[in-house]
């Protein structure tokens, strides 16, 4: 009968608003938790602290170090990140079960897991449901789908509840693909009916109406809609890759082109260039709609200047 492996060491990569917030739980149980921040930005390093993770002097060492590597960063980066991985394992000669948690489409986690082809990795495909480990009192879900879960699913109630979809890579992908067409598909469509409102002079109208009709639907409209540009620059590609697995397929993906194009329009707002510890939380929906109006007038006057003149 083989031993199960125990899980001690768990490196994260890269620790931002979700990884951080893993780490605290998990030290919480008593794991050791490390990363390498080389090249990372001042604010992931402060978050890094705050966690209290070990930051490694390479990616070498984080492989040779850890018995499991979680990769949570902005879904763009899932390829180039398992690359790197995959180098330095081979480099430090050390191969840690490698779990991709990142907001990707099945097409791309198997191009992530490609990474690690002709390598003794056992690779797991994973998808992070819910607000960060510590601001749900660690009811995160983390979904998972690859021929050994064995040592992942140990995290099941040391930190995050753990929910294994079967042998298939691409299914905890899809999961979370499905689940995040839900929920930011219906804040971005409310955004849009929001700044419509607003440019046809009919908001308090709308308001007025949606707090007798649907009280549900004005909550989350105030909710969200200072909140988008807080995550929108991360939220485009996501976007994207939703609306990918939906033509994939064949099923319209219009939706969700759609919402990237509301998430590239809170991007473009002030309200974009803060963090989620510098944001505003009191600033009035009137002054969050107008910032959302000012950038669809600066990007249509500078569409304005772009014309050829006859």
């Amino acid at each position: 009968m083989t031993e199960t492996k125990s899980l001690n060491c768990i490196a994260i990569l890269m620790p931002g608003d979700m990884g951080h917030g893993c780490a605290t739980v998990f030290r919480q149980h008593g794991m050791r938790v490390i990363t390498c921040l080389n090249g990372r930005s001042q604010r992931t390093r402060a978050l890094a602290k705050k966690a209290g993770l070990e930051d490694m002097p390479t990616l070498g060492d984080v492989m040779q170090t850890a018995d499991l590597i979680l990769s949570i960063l902005p879904p763009e980066y899932a390829v180039q990140q398992a690359q790197e991985a995959a180098t330095a394992m081979k480099a430090a000669k050390a191969y840690p079960d490698y779990v991709d948690c990142n907001a990707i489409s099945p097409t791309t986690a198997k191009k992530v897991a490609s990474a690690f082809d002709y390598m003794p990795v056992n690779f797991i495909d994973g998808g992070l449901i819910g607000l960060n480990p510590v601001k749900e009192n660690e009811g995160t879900r983390l979904y998972v789908s690859g021929k050994a879960t064995t040592l992942v699913r140990q995290l099941d109630g040391r930190g995050l509840v753990v929910r294994d979809l079967g042998g298939e890579i691409g299914r905890a992908s899809a999961m979370k693909m499905v689940y995040a067409s839900s929920t930011k598909g219906a804040f971005t469509l409310f955004a849009a009916v929001a700044v419509m409102a607003e440019l046809t002079g009919l908001r308090d109208e709308l308001f007025q109406e949606l707090s007798e009709s649907q009280p549900n639907t004005l909550a989350s409209i105030e909710r969200m809609l200072p909140r988008i540009p807080l995550d929108a620059n991360r939220w485009i590609f996501e976007m994207d890759e939703i609306a990918s697995t939906y033509e994939s397929l064949g099923v319209t993906s219009h939706f969700h082109k759609g919402a990237g194009d509301i998430m590239q329009l809170a991007n473009r707002t002030p309200l974009a260039t803060r963090t989620r510890e510098t944001a505003i939380h009191d600033l009035a929906l009137t002054d969050v709609l107008r910032h959302y109006v000012d950038a669809i007038n600066q990007n249509e006057g500078q569409t304005e200047k772009q014309k050829p003149t006859r």
